[in-house]
Parts: structure tokens; C-alpha cells; sequence
């Protein structure tokens, strides 16, 4: 069976994650699975399935690169696909990536053809190319701030087509079933590597005695960031911390900007698995500010490594955090609350030993290879 996964990008992001750790497996058990993509960038992650890149036509290539280099200085060797649709937009207009896209799958000529990001729906559905399948890991906030109110609405014509819609968490199925109560929908979910997030012994941050605080900060407003960084300044107040602040150095740099921090803290960025599992491991305490999520996996991983949850009620969560039992859950966007539950869970170690061993547990649960079974059934069934 010939399956083929389109995606937009291949940066680094949880989405494309989920992709490729479903892909590897399925080529593991041996289907024929390759990735056809509009933009480059996956060396972050070992890929083992072949990679297609849709290349623009090469006049719009050179044009884009000097573009580039009259504007910012700048002259890079590949243009992306997806880099048109932000030259075009400079220009006034609007550039077309569903087609391109689909014209590549139909050449592919897949058995199954697996959506990944909702504009990559109407590529799979426009190609006819094999069954049509949905990875679905999308939400209306996040839709927004990518492509604003025209692409929300694209995002919910999306949903009321016939697909076979594998969604990542039970609110992206309840999200599908709003807008498609016929739709047929199977909840797959989402896995941690358990070879890799596993409490680690050794701290590999000197925090000087103080309470260790992690978080991660992305450029994405529903992500929160913000409301981390002041709600670590209020615990500082009552508590000193160090914090761990994983994200990019110029995302970072601006929010601490705005913030200003009382606390010490240390920032890294482009890390591997390895790297951020033993960060996990070196916190007290991970919180988790997203407004909403699909999923959320970070609070996944920090339980597997052996460290306590302080996560905002963001959706996704829900399949798998229990208020109380694994994390301590508060409302999104109330810094006060987050800064509370955090104080609460440094100051009661046998609460925090309560949600790290309940922690641990759950993570367990959660694997890639469970996802790659619930893939299988579904792509093994009957139209």
C-alpha cells in the first residue's frame, strides 16, 4: 500500500513531528510511505521515508533571490514554495499553493493521501489522488494568526468535506464533528518517545539553590508566552526560582523585553530531544500557558521526565491531564492562577511527588506505536 503524507513545511513544530513519527513507523511495518512537502527544513528530525520538495519554476526562484538581496542583504541558495506566497503578498497578490500540491500527489498516484495542515486538505482533495485522509491538528486560533479571518473560513469549509478525519486529540474531533456531525472521525492521538523522555539523575542546570521553573516561549500569541514570563516574575516575588526558557533566542529576547525579569534564568535554543528531556529532568516544575492547543505535548513530556505540571485548561489536554492527580489546571490567561498553582507545587513536596509519580504513569500510556495502530485500522478499513 503506497502512502503519501502532504505538508506545508518540515520546520521544527510539534505538528511535524506527529507527521514524521507516524511515517517512520508505518515504513517501519512496511507500507510504502513517503512525504511530499512545499517547503524545506527537516533536518531538525531523522526522517527515514523519501522526501519530495515542490520546487518553483526557476525564473520565480532567481526574481524571489535578488528580491531578497536588494531588500535585506540577503542570498540564499533554495527558495521554498511556500517563500512565493510571501513574495507574492509583498506584491499585492495572492499566490496559489494548493495546486501545485495537488498536481504533485496526482503524479505520486497514492493509495492513501494524508492531509496535514488544512490548506494541504484541499490539495488532497483537488488531486483525487487515492483514498483522502485528514491528519487533523488544527484549531481556529491557530489558523487565525497564521492566515487570518479568510483562512478560518477555508479552515471550516475544510472540516464539511467527506475526508476520513484521523484526529490527534478528542476537542480536534469534537472541532471536526461541529462542523461535520457526519463526519467519519477517529481519534489516533498523539505519543511520546519513551526511549528518549525518562527522568534523568543528573541536573544540567546550576541553579544556585534555588527552584528550577521551566517553560517553553514561542513567537505564537496563543502560545502564551507572556503570561509564563510574568507569571514567573510573581513567583519569584514569593519565592526565589531560576527559570529554564526553551525557545528561540529573538522570540525570548523580545518577550523579555516587554516583561522585564526579576529571576535568573538561562535560555535554550535548537536543542535535540536528548538535550530536552534532561532539561525536563533539571526543573522542580513545568507550566504549560497556551490559550489553546490540539494537543499540548510539552506537559506530556515533562511528566515522562519525571516533573511536575502546572498547565492552563488549553483543550487538548484534556485527554490525558487530571486536575490534581498528574497537573495542577488553571484557567488560560490568568497569570495570578499560574503563579499560585506553581507556588503551590514547589511548596508541597509531597504534592509534587504525588503529580510526578502520577505523572510518569500517565506518560506511559501515551506511545507512538498506540497512534500507528489506531493509523493502521483506519487506513485498513473499508470506504
Amino acid at each position: 500500500m503506497k502512502i503519501v503524507f502532504a505538508m506545508h513545511g518540515t520546520g521544527l513544530s510539534g505538528g511535524a513531528r506527529a507527521v514524521f513519527e507516524v511515517a517512520n513507523r508505518l515504513y517501519d511495518r512496511g507500507y510504502d510511505v513517503s512525504i511530499i512537502a512545499l517547503g524545506n527544513g527537516h533536518s531538525w528530525f531523522k526522517v527515514r521515508v523519501p522526501m519530495y520538495y515542490i520546487k518553483p519554476p526557476r525564473l520565480l526562484s532567481i526574481i524571489i533571490r535578488m528580491y531578497r538581496l536588494l531588500k535585506f542583504r540577503e542570498f540564499k541558495g533554495v527558495v521554498p514554495y511556500y517563500g512565493v506566497c510571501g513574495f507574492a503578498r509583498r506584491l499585492g497578490f495572492y499566490a496559489d499553493l494548493v495546486r501545485p500540491l495537488a498536481d504533485a500527489l496526482s503524479q505520486l498516484n497514492p493509495d492513501i493521501a494524508i492531509a496535514t495542515w488544512y490548506p494541504t486538505a484541499l490539495s488532497v482533495w483537488l488531486s483525487n489522488a487515492g483514498r483522502p485522509f485528514f491528519f487533523m491538528q488544527d484549531f481556529p486560533e491557530l489558523v487565525q494568526e497564521v492566515d487570518g479571518i479568510y483562512g478560518l473560513r477555508m479552515f471550516e469549509a475544510v472540516l464539511r468535506l467527506p475526508f476520513y478525519f484521523l484526529a490527534n486529540s478528542s476537542y480536534t474531533r469534537d472541532l471536526i464533528l461541529h462542523f461535520n456531525r457526519d463526519a467519519k472521525v477517529r481519534v489516533v492521538g498523539v505519543g511520546i518517545d519513551l526511549n528518549t523522555f525518562y527522568p534523568r539523575s543528573v541536573r544540567i542546570v546550576n541553579s544556585g539553590g534555588k527552584s528550577i521553573v521551566m517553560t517553553v516561549i514561542r513567537e505564537t500569541k496563543y502560545k502564551g508566552g507572556d503570561i509564563a514570563l510574568k507569571a514567573l516574575n510573581i513567583i519569584n516575588r514569593r519565592l526565589p526560582i531560576h527559570a529554564i526558557l526553551v525557545g528561540s533566542r529573538s522570540t525570548v529576547s523580545i518577550l523579555l523585553s516587554e516583561v522585564r525579569p526579576e529571576f535568573t534564568y538561562s535560555v535554550f535554543s535548537n536543542i535535540d530531544d536528548e538535550t530536552l528531556a534532561k532539561l525536563y529532568s533539571s526543573a522542580d516544575l513545568f507550566i504549560f500557558t497556551s490559550y489553546r492547543e490540539s494537543f499540548g505535548l510539552p506537559p506530556l513530556e515533562a511528566m515522562a521526565c519525571g516533573t511536575a505540571v502546572v498547565t492552563t485548561d488549553c483543550g487538548g489536554v484534556r485527554d490525558y491531564v487530571i486536575d490534581g492527580y498528574n497537573a495542577l489546571v488553571v484557567p488560560p490567561g490568568n497569570l495570578e492562577a499560574v503563579a499560585e498553582a506553581s507556588l503551590k507545587v514547589l511548596r508541597d513536596e509531597k504534592l509534587r511527588e504525588r503529580l510526578v509519580r502520577n505523572g510518569i504513569e500517565t506518560a506511559k500510556q501515551y506511545t507512538w506505536d498506540k497512534v500507528v495502530d489506531k493509523f493502521e485500522e483506519a487506513i485498513k478499513s473499508p470506504q
